[in-house]
């Protein structure tokens, strides 16, 4: 009988050493709003019917210097959108065009890039490339990047790749 209360002491003793350590070390987690000026972003109509075919717009936001280049790959569920057409905007990106679409996969790849005439480009949000998609059944899904944005920006004479970011869009057919 001894031995069970000592051994019952002694599991408390550890249960209530573990308690206070733990409290004692707090992991401090500072949460800071962060925001982003280097984003590639869809932009839709207000509402989206199944069934029937609308464009999105697939644009760039950034605050310096000029787009002069990109290559965006994206998923999509293939069983709930079809993705009729992907023009990239030309008046921008006439060097070099790209658009790869596996619809049985529900992938796409889109690229361009500007000429090394770049009196066109300028800052602030760029059209990059104008989808048309339809609604194949009613509900919610996403188009989500299946790697990471690669983008060329023009600052001064040299281009850099810039960090952007592509969030996910969660498309909702009514």
């Amino acid at each position: 009988m001894k031995q069970v209360f000592l051994t019952l002491g002694l599991l408390l003793a550890v249960m209530v050493g573990f308690y206070w350590v733990s409290n004692r070390f707090e992991v401090k987690k500072e949460v800071s709003v962060q925001i982003a000026d280097k984003e590639i972003y869809f932009e839709t109509p207000e509402k989206l019917m199944a069934m029937t075919e609308t464009e999105i717009k697939l644009l760039a936001r950034h605050e310096n210097g000029k787009l002069v280049s990109y290559w965006i790959d994206f998923n999509y569920d293939p069983a709930k959108i079809k993705i009729l057409n992907i023009e990239v905007n030309k008046d921008v990106f006439d060097k070099k065009v790209a658009v790869e679409l596996d619809e049985i996969m529900g992938k796409a790849k889109i690229i361009g890039e500007n000429s090394k005439t770049r009196e066109n480009l300028v800052g602030g949000d760029v059209l990059l490339a104008t989808l048309k998609i339809k609604g194949l059944s009613k509900g919610e899904t996403m188009i989500y990047a299946s790697r990471k944005p690669e983008v060329g920006i023009l600052e001064g004479i040299k281009v850099i790749e810039g960090n952007f970011q592509m969030p996910n869009f969660k498309v909702n057919f009514l």
